[in-house]
């Protein structure tokens, strides 16, 4: 099965540097990139779409899915790493609050302790996991050999270190693909 994996379009909170809560939707410059990523996947004709619930993912996959008339499916365990404390702060206020936690959190892949997390949020360990058990569901109950999914940066940057040991952000609505 082909996966085409990719990060929404940008938000508000993208733009302004903040560590975002669950409530972002995309803004004009968002729909744009999403837009443009449904031609970019257009011609994978992807019969389906598998999404994180969180407005900013959803709204993306659906605009990816109506290049084809595509169906989109929610899937909760494909959102975002929950930040916890830090949700809903500027980067230069996490930096001087949490200091090498952040770094280590938001900054690196390698060398850090992947069972940190800010107060009341996930470990990278606990993101991966989950998003690994996304892609277990979807392999297992998918009838297609293609699909697409809508979901995010963080998540996206922490599955892809631990898959191919390199630490790569990805930008808006930027994808790869993953056979499995």
């Amino acid at each position: 099965m082909k996966l085409f994996i990719f990060r929404h379009g940008q938000t508000d909170g993208n733009a302004r540097r903040i560590c975002q809560t669950d409530d972002y939707e995309l803004n004009d410059l968002g729909r744009k990139q999403a837009e443009g990523l449904s031609f970019r996947l257009g011609r994978e004709r992807l019969p389906l779409i598998y999404a994180s619930p969180l407005p900013r993912a959803c709204e993306t996959g659906k605009i990816v899915a109506s290049f084809n008339n595509a169906e989109v499916v929610k899937i909760n365990d494909l959102r975002e790493m929950s930040f916890g404390a830090a949700e809903g702060m500027f980067e230069k206020d996490l930096m001087r609050q949490y200091g090498s936690l952040y770094t280590d959190i938001m900054t690196k892949m390698s060398g850090t302790d992947w069972n940190q997390k800010f107060p009341g949020g996930e470990s990278k360990n606990e993101v991966l996991y989950r998003f690994k058990q996304a892609l277990d569901y979807i392999k297992k109950n998918c009838p297609y050999n293609k699909v697409g999914i809508a979901t995010h940066g963080h998540l996206m940057r922490i599955f892809y270190y631990d898959r191919f040991g390199e630490d790569h952000v990805f930008e808006n609505c930027e994808f790869f693909v993953l056979d499995i």
